[in-house]
């Protein structure tokens, strides 16, 4: 699997903002270090280890531009609302994951999303919601075509099928992060280019300005002049 995200190195600084945090969350056990496993390192492992708090940090491409992305991956449990209320207050971008086996794991996401929307109500951030483990078997996985329905139609956030385990759409939910950065990016070079268009004319004015100030002053010099009687 070819990673869109290449490992990060020092950067100097610029206008645009360089550095973007992605939050994964989710209840626990439903995939969510499996499919940063999978995209970063393409492994995938079938023991479940549970996760306090783990950061990874990698470098996006757009174009001209680089950006340092750093991934969180978060706690399953309720047990660190401390840590859970910090890490939506840092993320510029979220992955809701839920297991499609698991119908109350969706119900989590249901209260991410509430929370992120609550504690964010005037900061920038994008959502995707995954639906993980879609490898089982079609009589064991919960039906979730209303679960999508309610996620791209009522929600209007990017939903996407994943097998973790199978490796299937996991850089399309990536790419959906990259997509949504990008437009963020294109932002912000564009309020970049007008207020540098903005300022250029004054600049020139006050220049202006003090050239002919100079020119009014010199000739504004008086020469005494004796006439003859």
């Amino acid at each position: 699997m070819k990673s869109l995200i290449d490992k990060a190195v020092p950067m100097g600084k610029d206008s645009i903002k360089q550095n973007y945090r992605v939050v994964v969350m989710g209840t626990a056990g439903v995939g969510k270090s499996s499919i940063i496993s999978k995209f970063m390192h393409d492994k995938f492992t079938e023991s479940h280890k549970e996760t306090i708090e783990e950061l990874h940090r990698h470098r996006m491409q757009f174009e001209s531009v680089s950006v340092d992305i750093d991934i969180l991956d978060t706690a399953g449990s309720h047990q660190f609302p401390a840590m859970r209320k910090l890490a939506i207050a840092t993320g510029d971008a979220f992955l809701l994951v839920f297991s499609v086996n698991d119908p109350e794991s969706f119900e989590t996401v249901k209260n991410l999303r509430d929370e992120i929307r609550l504690q964010k109500q005037t900061g920038q951030y994008s959502i995707v919601v995954v639906a993980n483990k879609t490898d089982l078997d079609a009589d064991e996985s919960h039906s979730h075509a209303v679960t999508e329905s309610v996620v791209c139609m009522d929600w209007e956030e990017k939903f996407v099928n994943t097998s973790a385990k199978t490796g299937d759409n996991i850089d399309i939910v990536f790419q959906a992060l990259e997509n949504k950065i990008r437009e963020r990016i294109t932002l912000a070079e564009k309020r970049l280019t007008f207020i540098r268009r903005i300022s250029m004319p004054v600049m020139r004015i006050a220049k202006s300005e003090k050239t002919t100030s100079g020119l009014f002053k010199s000739k504004s010099r008086t020469q005494s002049v004796e006439v003859p009687k």
